[in-house]
C-alpha cells in the first residue's frame, strides 16, 4: 500500500478522533475515550513520528503538562493504596495523552481547527438543548433542581463549557462580516447564556462576568472611538459593584444576628404548655428567627390529626418534617404549636410533605436570586452552628478545611496518589467533622487537591504549569486560549475539575489544542 496514502489515511484518522473527542466533551464520556483512542492510532501511522516529536519536545510547556502526569506516576513510591492509585492514574491519562497527540500530533490546519472549536459548540448546543427540553417535561425526566437539566456530565463542568462557547461566539461576531453569521452567533449566544443562567451554576456565572469584565478593560485601553471607550468603562464598574454587593449578601449581610428579648416573647402556647426559645441558633425566615416560640410536642400532635406522621421522620427530600414546618410556620408567621399547624391550608401541607420549607421553595426554586438567597441561608446557618451536611457552599468550607489539615499533616510530599481517600477519611474524623458520611468528599480546589497528594511541591509545581502557559498565551497575544486557561484556572478555586474523565479531558484537550492552533487562525 501508497505509504502516502497511509499517511494521509492516519492524518485523516487523526482529525476524526479529535472531532469526536471534542463533540463528546459535554456528552459522552465513552465518546471521550473513543475518540482518544482513534486519535492514538492516527498519530501512530500519520508518518513523520521521529521528527513530530523533536518538535514537540523543542518546547518547554510540552514537558511542564506532561509533568502533570508524571507527578501522579512519582506519587505512587508513598502510596499504600494501589487499587486506588490504578484507577487514579487511568481517569488522569489525559494529562499525558492530550499534550504528546495533539502537540506531537500530525498538524492540523485553520480550516480543521475551526471545525475541532464547532464540533465544541455543537456538543454543548445539543447538550443544552436536551437540558431545555427536560426543563420543559418534553423528556419525561423528573427535575427536582437545576442540576438535573444537566444530563450528560455536571452541571459544572458544562457551565464551563457554555463560557468557552461564549467567548468563541464573541469572537465569530466580531470577526464575521457576513450579517447572517454575525445573527446566527448573537442567537447562538442568547441561547448559552439563558440556558447558563437556567442551570444555575454560580462557578459559570461568576467566571462570565470576570470574563466579560476583562473584555471590557480590554476595550477600554484598545478602543478608538471615546464614547466606546466610556461605555466600557462604566459597565466594567458596574460589574465590580454587582460582585462586591453580592459578597456584601453571602457573607456580611447575610451573618448580622437577629437580637430579641425573651420577655417580649408569650411563655405558653394556648393550650398552657412553656414555649421552647433557642436564640443561640440564628436560622431565619422572613428576617423572624426559626427555634425560638415552638413546641414540639404540640405541632407533633396537630401534624398527625392534619394526616401527617411523626415530625421527627423525613419528607420527601429527606429532610426531617420537623425542620421543614418550623421553618414553613416562621414564613407563615404562625405560632409554632398546635394552632399554627392548625392554621396552615391543604395546599400548605402537601407542600410540606414534598419537603419544600417555604412556598418560594416551589414557586421560584428555578429562580437566579433565589438561588443565591439559599446560598446566604446556608452560610449564614454554618457561620452560627458550623452545620455543613447538604449544603452546597458550607460544605466546600469544610472540604477546604479538611484539605488543609491533611496537608498541614503531610506538607513535603503530600498523601500519594492512592491514599488520598484514606487521607480524607481520617482527617474528617481526627477534626470532628459535622458533615455526614455521605458528604465527606474531597476538597472541590483542584489547587488543593495537588497539595494533598503530592504536597506543597506538587501544588506549587501545577501553579507554575498555569503560570508559564498563562504567560504563554499572553506574549502570543491569544485571546481564546487566554479565555480558556482563565475559565481553567478559575474554576480551580471550586471544584475538582481534573478529578473526574469529563473534567480532566475537558482541560488537557482544550488545553494542548488551543496551544498548537495554526499561525493563520491566530492571525
Amino acid at each position: 500500500m501508497n505509504s502516502t496514502f497511509i499517511r494521509k489515511f492516519g492524518a485523516g484518522g487523526f482529525f476524526v478522533g479529535v472531532l469526536l473527542t471534542a463533540v463528546s466533551l459535554p456528552l459522552w464520556n465513552l465518546g471521550m475515550s473513543l475518540g482518544q483512542f482513534i486519535m492514538a492510532g492516527g498519530w501512530l501511522i500519520a508518518g513523520n513520528l521521529p521528527e513530530r516529536l523533536r518538535n514537540a519536545t523543542r518546547q518547554p510547556v510540552f514537558f511542564f503538562l506532561i509533568g502533570l502526569y508524571l507527578l501522579h506516576l512519582a506519587g505512587l513510591w508513598n502510596t499504600e493504596d494501589m487499587v486506588y492509585a490504578t484507577k487514579d492514574l487511568r481517569v488522569k491519562l489525559p494529562l499525558l495523552l492530550m499534550p504528546l497527540l495533539l502537540i506531537a500530533g500530525p498538524p492540523l490546519t485553520a480550516r480543521q481547527y475551526r471545525i475541532t472549536l464547532a464540533a465544541v459548540l455543537t456538543g454543548v448546543l445539543i447538550s443544552s438543548g436536551v437540558g431545555y427540553a427536560t426543563y420543559m417535561g418534553w423528556t419525561g425526566k423528573l427535575v427536582n433542581n437545576y442540576r438535573d437539566i444537566s444530563l450528560f456530565i455536571s452541571h459544572i463542568r458544562l457551565s464551563l463549557l457554555i463560557d468557552f462557547c461564549l467567548v468563541i461566539c464573541c469572537l465569530a461576531f466580531l470577526r464575521e462580516e457576513s450579517k447572517l453569521l454575525r445573527v446566527v452567533c448573537i442567537v447562538t449566544m442568547i441561547w448559552l447564556g439563558g440556558f447558563l443562567i437556567l442551570l444555575q451554576s454560580v462557578t459559570g456565572l461568576a467566571i462570565l462576568l470576570i470574563l466579560i469584565w476583562l473584555g471590557l478593560l480590554l476595550l477600554v485601553t484598545k478602543a478608538k472611538q471615546i464614547i466606546v471607550k466610556i461605555t466600557a468603562a462604566i459597565a466594567a464598574i458596574a460589574i465590580v459593584v454587582v460582585l462586591w454587593q453580592t459578597y456584601h449578601f453571602l457573607f456580611i449581610q447575610s451573618i448580622e444576628p437577629v437580637n430579641i428579648s425573651l420577655q417580649e416573647l408569650p411563655p405558653t402556647t394556648r393550650l398552657g404548655n412553656k414555649y421552647t426559645h433557642n436564640t443561640f441558633r440564628q436560622d431565619i425566615e422572613q428576617g423572624r428567627l426559626v427555634w425560638i416560640q415552638f413546641h414540639e410536642a404540640e405541632m407533633d400532635s396537630a401534624w398527625r390529626q392534619r394526616g401527617g406522621t411523626s415530625l421527627w421522620e423525613t419528607d420527601q427530600r429527606g429532610q426531617m418534617q420537623l425542620v421543614t414546618i418550623m421553618r414553613f410556620l416562621t414564613y407563615r408567621n404562625y405560632s409554632k404549636d398546635y394552632d399554627g399547624v392548625m392554621r396552615l391550608s391543604n395546599d400548605d401541607l402537601q407542600l410540606i410533605r414534598n419537603g419544600y420549607p417555604t412556598p418560594e421553595h416551589y414557586t421560584e426554586q428555578n429562580s437566579l436570586l433565589f438561588r443565591f438567597k439559599e446560598l446566604a441561608s446556608e452560610y449564614r446557618t454554618y457561620h452560627f452552628t458550623g452545620w455543613a451536611t447538604g449544603q452546597t457552599l458550607a460544605q466546600r468550607f469544610e472540604y477546604w478545611k479538611t484539605a488543609r489539615w491533611i496537608i498541614a499533616h503531610h506538607p513535603l510530599t503530600g498523601v500519594g496518589t492512592g491514599d488520598v481517600p484514606n487521607a480524607y477519611k481520617d482527617a474528617y474524623n481526627a477534626t470532628n467533622s459535622t458533615l455526614s458520611d455521605e458528604w465527606r468528599l474531597r476538597a472541590h480546589n483542584q489547587y488543593l487537591s495537588f497539595g494533598v497528594a503530592f504536597g506543597w511541591s506538587g501544588m506549587i509545581y501545577f501553579i507554575f504549569v498555569l503560570a508559564y502557559a498563562l504567560v504563554t498565551g499572553i506574549r502570543k497575544n491569544d485571546i481564546v486560549y487566554l479565555s480558556f486557561l482563565l475559565i481553567a484556572i478559575a474554576s480551580f478555586f471550586t471544584e475538582d475539575t481534573l478529578e473526574t474523565q469529563a473534567g480532566v479531558t475537558f482541560f488537557a484537550f482544550l488545553n494542548a489544542l488551543l496551544l498548537i492552533r495554526s499561525t493563520e487562525e491566530k492571525s
